[in-house]
């Protein structure tokens, strides 16, 4: 089992969590669809792609470079944020607090649009991303 602890502080930021595979369905989202969390309780799986911002228009990019990315069809925007995240079931963050002015989002929750949004509570580093909202084509889940 590990446990993620704030890079600044040391203040841990998770229960003991076991990795595991990324589900398969983690980049697939119903829109507007309500969906449980994409990852078990006491469980993290680490993301290659890249997640969060910086976003660059698809028209901007193009097709190879979005390629480079993992996005093979035209879409809005593109992600050119940090790959490898550790994605974690919600509820199995711990002592991080959120960032109000970074919590965007529609009526169904956060979307992280606008990177971190949860802040370790032993030093108020930025930590993590809680992204609740299924309309961005994923499940409920957190990034550290």
């Amino acid at each position: 089992m590990d446990v993620f602890a704030c890079a600044e502080c040391g203040t841990e930021l998770t229960v003991p969590v076991s990795r595991i595979a990324l589900p398969v369905h983690a980049h697939h989202g119903g829109w507007e669809e309500l969906h449980p969390p994409l990852m078990e309780p006491a469980t993290y799986a680490v993301d290659p792609r890249p997640t969060g911002p910086p976003w660059r228009l698809w028209e901007e990019v193009g097709e190879d470079a979005a390629a480079r990315q993992g996005v093979y069809a035209p879409v809005y925007a593109v992600s050119f944020g940090a790959r490898n995240r550790i994605v974690i079931a919600p509820g199995d963050s711990r002592s991080m607090a959120l960032i109000p002015e970074k919590c965007e989002g529609y009526c169904q929750g956060l979307d992280g649009r606008d990177g971190p949004n949860l802040a370790c509570e032993g030093c108020g580093r930025a930590a993590a991303t809680r992204q609740s909202a299924p309309w961005n084509g994923f499940d409920p889940a957190g990034w550290l």
